[in-house]
């Protein structure tokens, strides 16, 4: 089960756990948040222009880690 993984059990968590029983507006929404949030954190020079390099790379890729992530969570059929 790729919940195991720590990240993939924080993606499930906030994906799919936080997700249960909200309306269609409310879904619409805190996807539409989810989405948000990586897209800026995709661009590091945004979020921490004065940050290293280091870290802007770190958190590209995290940003990219928790997109394998969700793809496995969402792809999982045990879930």
């Amino acid at each position: 089960m790729t919940a195991s993984i720590p990240l993939h059990l924080v993606v499930q968590q906030l994906l799919l756990g936080r997700t249960e029983g909200l309306s269609a507006p409310q879904l619409a929404a805190f996807v539409g948040g989810w989405t948000s949030l990586l897209d800026l954190l995709r661009r590091p020079e945004l979020c921490l222009p004065a940050a290293s390099t280091e870290v802007h790379e770190a958190l590209t890729e995290l940003v990219a880690a928790i997109e394998r992530a969700q793809a496995t969570v969402l792809d999982d059929d045990d879930t």
